[in-house]
């Protein structure tokens, strides 16, 4: 709470610079410019990647154990991709200097089958289908510093550097649906949490005619979001069960393997017992590098 508190104290100053330079600006004949972009990013994602990396290792060692087949398996790395969604209005208080103001959409996750496992034995097969998204939406301030440059050899061509910070509103969510023959069940849980971020990068800008560029921009992230609260529900075909409460991290020992292995939960009460270990609150970690393109339309 008390960092929420500092990140609207944060973006209130910034508002009231906007504010307090654009009459100047308005003397001067106001700029104003709209950037819309999209492009992928590789993100740590955090205890989501925890939980992807157990099923992974409790799987393997179930198959070196039974001598069972794995035809597929989970993998953890595919869930770093990241989609990213960006729109920014810049407010020019000088030819170089703005002030920005924006949004987007971030999402990382299993994709294509990623989270999907399938066991087999001489007399049965398992699938396991799991999912994760972990997504956000971020309200954010920051400034714009654009200057010339020879990145493009045919026609004009501008660069920029930025930064500033965001308030994320991230959702985390996980489903299993487990089947053998006639056996199944299926577990889902959704939670969500608000947190602050930090970004920058550098771009660089073609443009078509004095107010149309395409643009092409790397950039980087630090967003580790805590704090998740959320509610979950089972059903293996007899028995329906629902909850709500925090999103955890911790570890579990598994009676069949013998060995430790990363998980995250909803769960309404902190786990407890012989067979859990290092709990705590889950963090879900949308920092990262990446690399959007599109377009910037000057006003």
């Amino acid at each position: 709470m008390k960092t929420m508190k500092r990140a609207m104290i944060l973006l209130g100053m910034a508002a009231a610079c906007v504010l307090a330079f654009s009459a100047p600006a308005r003397a001067e004949g106001l700029k104003l410019g709209f950037k819309l972009m999209g492009g992928f990013g590789y993100q740590f994602l955090g205890d989501g990647d925890a939980y992807l990396r157990g099923l992974r290792d409790r799987t393997n060692d179930f198959i070196t154990l039974t001598g069972y087949s794995l035809d597929q398996q989970v993998t953890p790395l595919v869930a770093h991709i990241g989609l990213e969604f960006d729109a920014d209005a810049i407010l020019y208080l000088t030819p170089q200097f703005g002030i920005s103001i924006g949004t987007g959409f971030i999402r990382a996750g299993t994709l294509f089958g990623s989270g999907n496992q399938i066991i087999s034995s001489d007399s049965s097969t398992e699938n396991d289908n799991n999912t994760v998204s972990a997504t956000a939406v971020p309200i954010k301030i920051g400034l714009y510093y654009e200057f010339n440059s020879n990145f493009i050899p045919t026609g004009k061509s501008s660069s920029y550097i930025f930064g500033g910070i965001g308030i994320y509103s991230a959702r985390f969510a996980l489903t299993e649906a487990w089947s053998s023959g006639s056996y199944y069940s299926n577990y889902n849980e959704s939670s969500k949490a608000t947190g602050v971020g930090f970004y920058g990068g550098f771009g660089t800008e073609s443009w078509i005619t004095p107010n149309f560029a395409f643009v092409l921009e790397f950039f980087g992230r630090y967003a580790n979001i805590s704090g998740f609260t959320g509610t979950w529900s089972s059903d293996d075909g007899t028995t329906m069960t629902s909850g709500a409460g925090k999103l955890y991290y911790f570890e579990w020992l598994d009676s069949t393997t013998g060995r430790w292995y990363t998980s995250t939960m909803v769960a309404g009460t902190t786990p407890t017992g012989s067979s859990v270990r290092n709990v705590r609150e889950a963090t879900i970690d949308f920092s990262g590098i990446g690399l959007r393109f599109g377009f910037k339309i000057n006003f």
